[in-house]
């Protein structure tokens, strides 16, 4: 044993230092507005915003808010790199991850870090990638924290110059375009100026502008329908700035609202094809041999409530459009079907002839209708207007905007506007008008809608 005089000094070993990622903080207790500085990278002169957001926000609900502030249309995929290295982690889209497209050693999920998460304090920063073919790579700066303001919500404060137009080859080509621009001597200044168009200018920004955009993620925020639903993914792909009427219905429509009368709407909606189905009965009606109810049926039917409207002298079924469409929806819903010449009850039919309330929850999944999907998607902008109580002149102005805002054109590259816009959704109106969920329909004159028939719409929105 060593004497004591000559004992080495002993000390103590430190663990491996602990590295605060972001994605492991909590985040903040409060919520307190974040005024944020985005900046386009590699670009000058500099491209940049100053804005504000609750500072809750996760990021995949600050992507759009970006993409309304700098004035990209999301047409493609993006991610973001939040701390320092070697604390730095990327954070992808959930469809990236889905798709294999992103490290599969670092596949954290945008949906699930805060933006309080990953900025702090002042000074933070946080970068965001946008069209990784392009690469436009932005620098985020957390200026200030207010946590003074009586109630955060997003807001354009300031910022310079006008986002680069889509597809124009990142930084560099972004460069070289406006130097085609600038130049009407250039063998391409004149396809350059077609490509961009005639309202672009490189040199404006308006932060009113952008602010009205943006109270379109306002109104999704305190408005919007159920974050996983079916129209909620559709909102996804429509710019705010390019539908500001569709974003405008989510306050009147009340899609978080779920009280109402239930029973009466679930009576109300159904009773057309309950009756109908209950008429068909267990034996079934035989069909005409071109395939249509007998003219005795056709009688029976036209008494059904705003059918008797129907100007016709006879009971075929082919001169009553509403006895014609109750047949066919029965049909497309699943719940008829024809069978060795006669109109046979399906399973579900047999089931939901009296049932309201399986019947409506049917109806909830089913709507909107379609072949096609953009029948369907314009039904989800009538069901939208119908729930927000709009006039039948805005149905179609919603409609037609946002159609447009979704990237539909005419075969001739040209909007579908007004009245035939909003017939694309035929099969959707044509069924509330048959129900009489909305009050322009078959015998109806009062262009007021049931309040059954918005609350059905607001319930088919929250799916």
């Amino acid at each position: 044993m060593a004497a004591s005089g000559s004992r080495r000094h002993l000390s103590v070993v430190p663990d491996q230092p602990v590295i605060d990622r972001p994605s492991q903080r909590s985040g903040r207790l409060d919520v307190v507005s974040y005024q944020l500085r985005i900046e386009l990278d590699d670009v000058s002169p500099t491209i940049w915003r100053q804005f504000v957001v609750p500072s809750n926000l996760r990021l995949n609900q600050l992507h759009p808010v970006l993409q309304t502030v700098m004035g990209w249309y999301d047409s493609h995929l993006h991610a973001w790199v939040g701390g320092e290295p070697p604390a730095s982690e990327r954070y992808e889209m959930q469809e990236s991850i889905d798709e294999g497209f992103a490290d599969d050693d670092d596949e954290l999920c945008e949906d699930d870090i805060r933006l309080d998460q990953v900025l702090v304090q002042p000074g933070d920063q946080l970068s965001y990638t946008y069209d990784f073919g392009d690469g436009w790579n932005h620098t985020i700066v957390l200026e200030q924290i207010r946590a003074g303001d009586p109630e955060p919500k997003t807001q354009c404060l300031a910022g310079a110059r006008a986002c680069p137009p889509e597809n124009s080859g990142g930084p560099g080509g972004y460069a070289d375009l406006l130097g085609v621009l600038a130049d009407p001597s250039h063998p391409e200044h004149n396809d350059a100026s077609a490509w961009v168009g005639s309202g672009f200018s490189p040199e404006s920004f308006d932060p009113a502008v952008v602010d009205a955009s943006l109270g379109g993620h306002e109104a999704v925020r305190a408005h919007g329908p159920v974050p996983d639903s079916a129209f909620a993914e559709l909102l996804r792909h429509m710019p705010p700035r390019a539908a500001p009427q569709v974003y405008s219905m989510l306050e009147r429509a009340h899609l978080t609202q779920r009280s109402g009368d239930y029973l009466g709407a679930q009576e109300a909606v159904t009773l057309h094809l309950r009756w109908f189905l209950q008429r068909i009965g267990p034996d079934g009606i035989t069909l005409t041999k071109a395939g249509h109810l007998p003219p005795a049926v056709v009688a029976e039917t036209r008494e059904l409530p705003g059918f008797d409207g129907w100007p016709s002298t006879n009971n075929r079924e082919n001169d009553q459009r509403p006895v014609h469409l109750l047949h066919v929806y029965t049909k497309t819903l699943g719940l008829a079907r024809k069978y060795k010449g006669k109109l046979v009850q399906t399973k579900l039919g047999a089931e939901f002839a009296g049932n309201a309330r399986g019947m409506w929850s049917h109806l909830l999944t089913r709507l909107p209708l379609g072949a096609d999907r953009v029948e369907r998607e314009a039904g989800y902008l009538v069901l939208l207007a119908l729930a927000a109580g709009a006039s039948p002149k805005e149905r179609q102005s919603v409609v037609a905007e946002g159609l447009a805002a979704l990237g539909w054109r005419a075969s001739d590259k040209t909007v579908v506007e007004g009245l035939e816009a909003y017939w694309i959704a035929r099969p959707t109106i044509e069924f509330l008008m048959l129900t009489g969920a909305i009050g322009e329909g078959y015998g109806v004159h009062d262009t007021s809608d049931p309040e059954w028939g918005r609350l059905l719409a607001r319930m088919v929105l929250s799916v």
